[in-house]
């Protein structure tokens, strides 16, 4: 079973998000930047969906520390912020998509099955 890492400050994102996405993945869950490069290291996860907006350290700091890390890492960014310097820097920074919260399974799935098939 791949592994997914959701990456999101609010403990209800995470929690709505694994809830449809457990029965297809191994779902692990960091509450902010830090630990979420922390199960990075740790885990390994064949993809993550990461938010851009959190305390301590924001998406694209994570991104850009996950890239440092591992090169192939895939990121979908999952996220209210809709500014277009932020959408314009994940992309430059390798994230693979972008999906508005809140995050639904219909348009999550496709984006995850198309990454994870990169």
């Amino acid at each position: 079973m791949k592994k997914l890492l959701l990456i999101d400050d609010s403990a209800f994102s995470r929690k709505t998000v694994k809830r449809f996405l457990e029965q297809d993945y191994l779902v692990l869950e960091a509450d902010g930047g830090k630990e979420g490069l922390r199960v990075f290291a740790e885990e390994k996860p064949d993809i993550i969906i990461l938010d851009l907006t959190m305390p301590e350290m924001n998406g694209l700091e994570v991104l850009e520390r996950l890239k440092a890390m591992d090169k192939s890492v895939r990121v979908i960014i999952g996220t209210a912020d809709i500014q277009d310097y932020n959408r314009q820097k994940a992309s430059e920074l390798g994230a693979l998509g972008f999906v508005n919260k809140p995050l639904q399974k219909e348009t999550l799935l496709p984006l995850i099955e198309q990454a994870l098939n990169i």
